[in-house]
């Protein structure tokens, strides 16, 4: 009878040209199935790297298997399931588990334990590799720039073309660009002839109606989230910071550094934190000057002082500040205080020179008030939050079986992996094996539980950010009995706690002409209803504010 099969291909940037690409490694899969009768479902690629169990398509892949009927996955190698040989050995299992076989095209495997020790030393050999790879690459673009050339891929910054030559590169000016960017300083110094200095926004708008092409225009390749010649602020502000344009480029500026904290992952983006380093660590490479560097010293004193200004500046506290996105484009709201008068609006409708939505602003006090009300009568009955609290813990706890499922084979692997150390040292200590093979044997096995140890703190790590446990629920009844009595009296700071406490969120929205906010948080809601003015009059007429409210996980 013929098996169920899934493809899984993966390639990471420095891979493509190693016989490594997707194409490559589909058409040799299906090859495999076609000549073992397999019914092949789907193909997954995906573009990550190999150094994590937590990958997006991956994790499709685990969703996939729980919705169909599926007995093989076919893998081009081992080094496309996992770049650590433990991490290979923890997926094969987690599928193993779902009934679900992992063939790979290039070497097959027996199901012994001949088999499976020749697959633990492929997989080593892919882990040596790996590093060896990272290692050559550091080091070889650190010694570019020791010789003064530059590694900035294919994208240098504007105002600027790279030329490249086998094993080294380096600015040259683009004239055009370049006095765009020598606009951009005199217009935010001096201004235009005798008017003000302008701001970011209204260089970016400036730019725009000139027609001025940014750099995402010039090369399709890159993502713009704007329209062809639409300029943003936050582009300006890069230029304006760019210390390059005074003559030096630096290699070196940031390193990555593992802070033992788990992040979103990112396609493209180290597994740890990018942090800057000292000065004296940069590596200076001289690059043509576009701007003098008294111009450039001026710009940063003058962003300089702004932020400190606008610190000094007394703010509005928004109750929903950071918890509201627009419903349309999913822009997130943000708090304005206008003639003394304070509304949330879309940041996509706020974006300059061009607007991306087209929602109107709310009330801010109104928005605030309506949804505290509505919080406050769900925080006063105690039966209700229990109730709401457990029905939101049996609800993560069944989607997140899965992550639970792989926290306790990890265990499981940490456990054999330290039984195998402290055997290691018995026959150490017997002395009928030589001491270099041990040695060997206890640096692969020590390496194994570092991999594991760290992989257990991270996925701990986002199961506690997901999951509601005993304790949060204790935690938040017993703050609920604390301030129950006094809810109508309670601070902004309180409010606050409150808010994030029960991760209250909302989405502002148009819907028949009126105004509506669909909220959610930890408790089930009951509707409530607030008079605001008419979307398109905008005076006179009420419509009705209603919270629609669905079940979600804590979010600290």
């Amino acid at each position: 009878m013929s098996k169920n099969a899934i493809i899984y291909a993966r390639v990471s940037t420095d891979e493509q040209t190693k016989g490594y690409s997707l194409s490559t490694q589909i058409d040799a899969s299906k090859s495999y199935a076609i000549e073992r009768g397999y019914i092949h479902l789907k193909t997954f690629t995906e573009d990550y790297s190999g150094a994590t169990m937590d990958r997006p398509i991956l994790n499709e892949v685990r969703d996939y298997l729980e919705r169909e009927d599926v007995e093989v996955m076919i893998v081009y190698d081992v080094d496309r399931l996992a770049r650590k040989s433990i991490y290979q050995a923890l997926i094969e299992e987690e599928f193993l588990r779902e009934g679900v076989m992992i063939e790979f095209v290039i070497g097959q495997y027996e199901n012994n334990d001949e088999g499976r020790l020749q697959k633990q030393i492929r997989a080593s050999i892919a882990e040596y590799e790996k590093a060896k790879i990272l290692e050559r690459s550091k080091r070889g673009k650190r010694g570019k720039a020791k010789s003064g050339f530059v590694v900035a891929g294919s994208r240098p910054p504007y105002g600027y073309t790279i030329v490249s030559e086998p094993h080294k590169s380096w600015f040259k000016i683009d004239e055009e660009e370049a006095e765009v960017v020598r606009s951009i300083f005199s217009w935010y110094l001096h201004g235009e002839g005798k008017g003000k200095p302008l701001s970011m926004n209204a260089i970016a708008t400036k730019l725009t109606k000139m027609g001025i092409l940014t750099r995402g225009d010039k090369q399709g390749q890159f993502y713009k989230k704007r329209g062809r010649g639409v300029w943003a602020a936050a582009t300006v502000r890069a230029i304006l910071k760019n210390e390059t344009y005074t003559g030096t480029w630096y290699y070196g500026k940031t390193k990555m550094v593992d802070d033992g904290k788990q992040r979103k992952l990112k396609p493209k983006c180290g597994l740890g934190k990018q942090v800057p380093r000292s000065k004296d660590e940069w590596i200076g490479v001289p690059v043509p000057k576009i701007i003098d560097k008294e111009a450039h010293k001026l710009v940063m004193k003058k962003v300089q002082r702004n932020i400190e200004q606008a610190k000094r500046s007394v703010k509005h506290k928004y109750l929903l500040g950071r918890r509201l996105r627009c419903a349309k484009c999913n822009y997130t709201y943000k708090g304005r205080t206008r003639r003394q008068k304070h509304y949330y609006y879309c940041g996509g409708a706020g974006q300059r020179p061009i607007k991306l939505c087209d929602y109107p602003s709310f009330k801010g006090l109104d928005v605030d008030r309506v949804i505290w009300e509505w919080l406050v009568s769900l925080i006063q009955n105690p039966r209700a939050v229990m109730e709401g609290l457990q029905d939101t813990k049996n609800e993560t706890a069944q989607a997140n079986k899965g992550m639970l499922k792989r926290l306790e084979m990890i265990e499981n692997q940490i456990d054999k992996q330290d039984e195998q150390l402290s055997k290691l040292l018995d026959l150490y200590l017997s002395g009928d094996f030589p001491r270099e093979m041990l040695t060997e044997r206890k640096t692969g096995l020590e390496r194994n539980l570092a991999n594991l140890r760290k992989e257990h703190q991270d996925l701990s790590a986002t199961l506690d950010e997901i999951t509601l446990t005993e304790s949060q629920m204790d935690e938040i009844q017993e703050y609920c009995d604390n301030i129950r009595d006094r809810l109508n009296t309670a601070n902004f700071e309180e409010k606050r706690q409150l808010i994030d406490l029960f991760d209250v969120r909302g989405k502002p929205a148009i819907e028949n002409e009126k105004k509506v906010i669909h909220v959610t948080c930890l408790l089930k809601p009951q509707p409530e209803s607030l008079a605001l003015t008419s979307h398109l009059l905008n005076t006179g007429a009420t419509a009705t504010i209603t919270f629609a409210s669905r079940s979600t996980v804590l979010s600290r």
